[in-house]
């Protein structure tokens, strides 16, 4: 019609879509053709229901610039918190070593103090009976040897 044929349309059509992509490459590098847009998310979550043991957050500003921080339970079960940026200029985390202090309240003293007694009456008895059964035990068999 207009002595275009449509394998010319196509092509000027994809050649269009291709220049309008997110990302442009420049001279081996990319670079985004439009401003980051900003979010921000966190979450908790656990192994089993009401036990968490990691937290993630993060957020990205309208520069692009991400922060965030995670948690989580190492093997030694201490908990671990990294802070991190991540700019033009790389990923740059700051690992928490530092434990939180804790103390017990008066409350939990006195809960661990009486399970620490229940424990010992309860390991005294265990030790008694295994002690019988192994006197008994000593009996029965110089018994079947008389």
């Amino acid at each position: 019609m207009f002595g275009i044929s449509n394998t010319k349309v196509i092509f000027m059509l994809a050649a269009v879509v291709v220049a309008s992509a997110d990302v442009v490459v420049e001279d081996g590098s990319y670079v985004d053709a439009e401003p980051p847009i900003p979010y921000a998310f966190s979450y908790a979550a656990g192994r089993f229901p009401g036990h968490v043991d990691r937290t993630h957050s993060e957020t990205r500003d309208e520069y692009g610039v991400i922060r965030g921080t995670f948690s989580y339970v190492d093997p030694r079960n201490q908990v671990r918190t990294v802070d991190y940026v991540a700019d033009k200029q790389g990923f740059h985390p700051v690992l928490s070593k530092v434990a939180p202090s804790v103390t017990d309240t008066p409350a939990v003293a006195a809960a661990k103090a009486l399970h620490l007694a229940r424990w010992e009456k309860i390991a005294a008895e265990h030790a008694r009976i295994a002690a019988e059964r192994a006197l008994l035990s000593k009996n029965n068999v110089n018994d079947d040897y008389q």
